[in-house]
């Protein structure tokens, strides 16, 4: 692997603007009419920093794990410094959103950075803590936006649960993916139940998530195309949920999924031009 593709996989530039639009765009369904002000900006900066920080963190601190996967290894010769850079940048999203957010973001961005320091080497050696701990850290790029202002949008909440049901899902599968890698070093659900049945555990999972999105779009206050465009994520999510409870084996399409939650994203940003 290049010196390029290698910082390029550590650091998930890719997850990270991802984690930062998704809550600059629910800071703009919660925050009044401006599209840039300070806080929606910072929201932003933060989430983005806060992601970055923990894929440079959980690289350098289990190294050993991503090393063992022989399919897409990562080979990290030193570690520390992924982890310094990564301690940084935490400090630096909680410094960030002490100056410019309320209290409650501060907390959502110590939150996270406490947990993936712990995860690291505790949190993430049994499945139950492991899965839904990994799923609530993956909610708080729209809790942090639903926070940093007057929470004025009904749309949030529904979709808050649909995330975290998704990317329950989502690290059920990557066990599954990942079993070869993870024995010996975590206790995964895909370890304890074996596969036909954790496949069928991210599909029932799946299965929530889409109800939770298919709520708001039929009865939160939005114009028609905005609901005709969440058809589509739920259409998709729903085949593969009904895949997976049917037992098929398409846990290396995991990350797939993140076509629907894009969707998602859009047909939010869309909520919010029409909403002034």
């Amino acid at each position: 692997m290049s010196t390029f593709k290698f910082w390029i996989k550590v650091s998930g530039p890719m997850i990270s603007l991802i984690g930062g639009f998704s809550a600059w765009i629910v800071a703009l369904l919660s925050n009044g009419p401006t599209w840039v002000s300070i806080p929606k900006i910072t929201v932003g900066v933060v989430m983005a920093l806060s992601v970055f920080s923990s894929s440079m963190w959980h690289y350098g601190a289990r190294h050993d794990v991503y090393a063992r996967k022989h399919w897409d290894p990562v080979y990290v010769e030193n570690p520390t410094s992924l982890i310094l850079i990564g301690g940084l940048g935490f400090l630096t999203s909680i410094g960030l959103a002490a100056i410019f957010l309320p209290i409650e973001c501060v907390a959502i961005a110590l939150f996270n950075a406490i947990v993936i320091m712990l995860y690291a080497k505790r949190l993430d050696q049994y499945w139950p803590v492991k899965n839904l701990v990994i799923a609530a850290i993956c909610v708080t790029p729209i809790l942090m936006g639903w926070l940093s202002g007057h929470r004025l949008n009904s749309v949030v909440p529904p979709l808050m649960a649909s995330s975290f049901m998704f990317f329950f899902a989502k690290e059920v599968l990557k066990d599954v993916v990942d079993r070869e890698a993870n024995q010996g070093k975590r206790f995964t659900m895909v370890m304890d139940l074996g596969i036909p049945a954790s496949l069928r555990i991210a599909g029932g999972s799946m299965a929530l998530a889409v109800s939770f999105i298919v709520y708001p779009a039929i009865y939160a206050p939005m114009p028609l195309f905005v609901r005709l465009l969440f058809a589509p994520a739920v259409i998709y999510l729903s085949l593969f949920s009904l895949l997976l409870l049917a037992g098929k084996d398409i846990a290396k399409k995991y990350q797939q999924l993140y076509f629907g939650v894009n969707i998602i994203l859009v047909c939010l940003l869309l909520i919010r031009v029409q909403m002034y």
